[in-house]
């Protein structure tokens, strides 16, 4: 790493940073959007927020808030994030970092969670005054770099997990992103995407069954990862279908075989914003029907029956399908599945296909994102609904896989 650099204080008991002469920039974070002042250095793009060099600001930081975590069971905060410079390397120098910090509004605890630069990440690094972390303590995994302008070719990125300590549990917490410019003539960028603070889920099940219809019942000698969000089991005789049994909304991400096993991964659906529109005519003009409340949990739209017919349709961030239209009493209830997109690839046209991990799915834009394969690969789409991909665009070094839905 390069030596030690002192972050503004967060105003931790014990020695503080005093440095001079830097700006700071800050943005907050209202509910669960991101409403990014105007100014140059920080942006959104898609579901990534992006920290850029070259401002003539020596520090940009972004301050978002989150409520008090609960006391009686564990939270966890998880995100990904990534950094990216072209900054040649050199002994003695203040190299572009960037830096997370979580701390509660009262001041009593700071966590300071990583600092990366060119030479990669410090995870839990030194923070005098704050909580003493250990570097097993930032749980992170692996993970694609999107493509994001401009393509720097010394770049890394990862998917983090951080169980809260009890010194920030009970009050409100504040996260700090801090991108430092050393001001030089070379570029570098950070970013991060998926930020959330989820209470630990205990007895996450997998649960199984012949027909996809049910019943389900629970997979008894799955082995369930939770860092990893995975179960591992042995591949049943016959056909079996899955789902992941818990109180929070999942997804099932990928089933592969390993060997004599399966591991099937799955993520906690991170809430985003869907609205249910409603017409008289099936050809239209659909409006958003404002009295239908959203059940997140069950998948289902609830409003009054209406008078008429009418018809209906899910607008929102992500890919649905409606699959049950049922009157209960004097509601309608629209049941709604989310559609399941993956991009797989093999060596050959006849395969076998497996899923592109490091593929990233831009939901919004209906595209994937991935790094130019090295040798010559055979694409196709996994999805629940009638599809196909659009011919790939190169960006750099990257691919863009562009897909639509067929009517």
């Amino acid at each position: 790493m390069s030596p030690a650099r002192k972050l503004p204080s967060r105003c931790c008991p014990g020695p503080t940073a005093k440095v001079s002469g830097l700006a700071f920039l800050f943005l907050l974070l209202v509910g669960a959007h991101a409403r990014l002042l105007a100014q140059s250095g920080i942006s959104t793009e898609g579901p990534f927020t992006v920290f850029r060099t070259g401002t003539n600001e020596p520090l940009l930081t972004l301050s978002l808030p989150f409520d008090a975590p609960p006391t009686n069971s564990p939270s966890m905060l998880r995100f990904d994030f990534g950094f990216a410079s072209a900054e040649p390397d050199a002994s003695d120098t203040f190299f572009d970092s960037f830096s997370v910090t979580l701390q509660r509004n009262d001041q009593s605890a700071t966590a300071l969670l990583l600092t990366a630069d060119r030479t990669g990440v410090q995870w839990a690094p030194a923070n005098p005054g704050g909580l003493e972390l250990q570097p097993t303590d930032i749980q992170h995994a692996d993970s694609a770099f999107p493509y994001l302008n401009p393509a720097l070719a010394l770049k890394f990125a990862y998917s983090i997990s951080f169980a809260l300590p009890m010194a920030l549990a009970g009050g409100p917490l504040t996260l700090f992103l801090d991108l430092f410019d050393n001001l030089n003539a070379s570029s570098s960028l950070a970013y991060v995407q998926g930020l959330r603070l989820e209470s630990v889920v205990p007895g996450v099940k997998l649960h199984s069954a012949g027909i996809v219809s049910g019943p389900y019942s629970e997979e008894p000698g799955a082995v369930h990862d939770e860092t990893t969000r995975t179960f591992t089991l042995n591949k049943p005789a016959g056909i079996r279908f899955f789902r992941v049994f818990t109180d929070k909304p999942t997804r099932i991400l990928s089933i592969r075989g390993v060997g004599p096993q399966l591991v099937i991964r799955y993520q906690f659906e991170v809430p985003g914003q869907l609205a249910l529109l409603t017409s008289s005519a099936v050809t239209g003009p659909f409006a958003a029907d404002t009295n239908a409340v959203w059940d997140l949990i069950n998948q289902t739209l609830t409003l009054p029956k209406p008078p008429t017919n009418w018809f209906f349709r899910i607008a929102g961030d992500r890919s649905t399908r409606i699959v049950g239209i049922r009157a209960v009493a004097s509601q309608v209830v629209v049941e709604y599945r989310l559609v399941l997109t993956t991009l797989e690839s093999a060596a050959t046209v006849t395969g076998p296909y497996t899923e592109e991990t490091g593929a990233v799915l831009d939901e919004a834009d209906r595209a994937f994102m991935m790094n130019k394969p090295t040798v010559s690969r055979f694409y196709r789409l996994s999805s629940d609904v009638s599809s196909r991909l659009k011919p790939p665009r190169a960006i750099a070094n990257q691919l863009v896989w562009e897909y639509e839905f067929n009517p």
